[in-house]
């Protein structure tokens, strides 16, 4: 008995296999689907993008906010001891906003006597100067934040 044994050439038969599918439509080599793989990144990677950035302005501003209200609190914290001033509470304020600013901020402080009862501490932002990116969604908006403290002042203090 004897055994004869049967060769093909198999390139030439995937070759057919695949200029066939690609008459059809009905299977598709990897090459065929690259050009829709870099459309549809082009569609996805602007959204995702967009919304990587705004998630970051989002952070930033929420960190603003609280830099402000810290700044304003520490500010009148500094200023109800008796002798404190006005300039003390600004320069305080200043300080603190400085760390993350440098412009676009603004402090003003209640008038402060020996006879004030409470101070008054008001941060404010102007989003439109401190923002990466919010002008195009808060145009003209400022963040305000106002801290109040009873003052360490009392008549009489000194006379005991």
């Amino acid at each position: 008995m004897s055994c004869q044994m049967h060769t093909t050439d198999r390139s030439s038969s995937a070759n057919s296999v695949r200029r066939s599918t690609l008459r059809t439509g009905r299977l598709r080599p990897y090459n065929a689907r690259l050009g829709a793989a870099i459309v549809e990144f082009a569609i996805v990677a602007n959204i995702v993008f967009l919304t990587v950035l705004i998630s970051i302005e989002f952070v930033r501003m929420n960190l603003v906010r609280n830099l402000m209200q810290d700044a304003a609190y520490a500010a009148v914290r500094h200023t109800i001891v008796p002798g404190a001033t006005a300039a003390e509470a600004v320069n305080k304020a200043e300080q603190l906003m400085g760390s993350l600013l440098e412009t676009g901020y603004s402090v003003t402080v209640s008038n402060i006597n020996e006879g004030s009862d409470s101070v008054s501490v008001t941060v404010i932002v102007n989003m439109n100067e401190v923002a990466l990116f919010t002008p195009l969604f808060f145009n003209n908006k400022t963040l305000e934040a106002t801290a109040s403290l009873n003052t360490e002042r009392y008549a009489g203090f000194y006379l005991q």
